[in-house]
């Protein structure tokens, strides 16, 4: 599928210490936000993604804004319009089969199989986060197959499901039904058809809406995957500490190791503890555990 409708980037270069703030400053001006970070150096490259054309001076106002708050210099602005691109080819050429523990992740294009006694899971690329790739996802994954060592769950919730990854592979490797929500439906749309790849439909129910918000307010889980962002994560926390059983378990993703102190602060004062982090390119994947 070739990209149709125009899509615009905008660039910053940001220290950590001011990434939540100017972050707050994009997110009304696009439809996404992605940063890649850059520990040595002390900064992130935050870009956000739009289908409508920014407005140069807009944006430059606001940036200016926030640093004079800051009491910092306003970071220059790149915007472009992307080229362009077929972005499921680019998104198969970037997706090999991927061995997470247990997991064996792969695409439709992929012809290697995963040897006997691996749980294989087919993702296809596609409008949603999650193929397994990321770091954060792959924390979730590994997460998830230790848990399973230390006892089984009956009723998973995974908040923020994005393309469906976790909610499936808890499918699959608990045998039990999965309920999923995000905000996007255009992720619901997807991780059902995932789940349908993987033969988990009478298994999984992807929900459309914030957080907990299409959950049953009575609902209770014994493990919580949330692999999101570190302001919404905290936002989350008191929702999702009502929600988790006693000795159940959270496992929260989407962080950078700077923000880790901050969301796990916020999950102690719910009645959590932290159980185990894991740690790559930066990112942290953490398991909390209800008192």
């Amino acid at each position: 599928m070739t990209q149709d409708t125009p899509i615009w980037r905008i660039a910053i270069d940001i220290e950590d210490a001011h990434v939540d703030a100017f972050e707050q400053v994009l997110e009304p001006l696009v439809e996404s936000i992605m940063w890649t970070v850059d520990e040595p150096r002390g900064f992130q490259r935050m870009e956000g993604f739009t289908t409508t054309q920014p407005d140069a001076a807009e944006v430059a106002a606001a940036l200016k804004a926030m640093a004079e708050t800051l009491g910092v210099d306003a970071p220059p602005a790149t915007i472009e319009e992307l080229a362009p691109r077929d972005w499921v080819e680019e998104n198969l050429k970037d997706f090999p089969p991927i061995d997470a523990g247990r997991f064996f992740i792969y695409a439709s294009h992929v012809n290697e199989r995963p040897l006997a006694g691996r749980i294989s899971m087919r993702i296809d690329p596609g409008a949603a986060f999650g193929t397994g790739t990321h770091a954060t996802t792959s924390g979730c994954l590994r997460a998830i197959e230790d848990m399973d060592r230390k006892r089984s769950f009956r009723k998973p919730l995974d908040v923020g499901t994005g393309s469906g990854i976790l909610a499936i592979a808890m499918a699959k490797l608990w045998k039990v039904e999965v309920l999923g929500t995000d905000i996007d439906p255009t992720a619901v749309r997807v991780a059902g058809e995932n789940a349908a790849l993987n033969a988990v439909s009478d298994d999984t129910d992807f929900r459309v809406g914030p957080g907990f918000k299409p959950v049953s307010r009575h609902a209770r889980f014994d493990v919580i995957c949330a692999n999101i962002l570190a302001r919404p994560l905290a936002a989350i926390a008191p929702d999702l500490g009502r929600r988790l059983v006693r000795g159940g378990y959270a496992v929260l993703s989407g962080l950078i190791v700077r923000d880790e102190r901050f969301v796990v602060t916020a999950y102690m004062a719910q009645g959590l503890k932290l159980e185990k982090r894991y740690v790559r390119d930066g990112w942290v994947t953490l398991v909390m555990r209800k008192r």
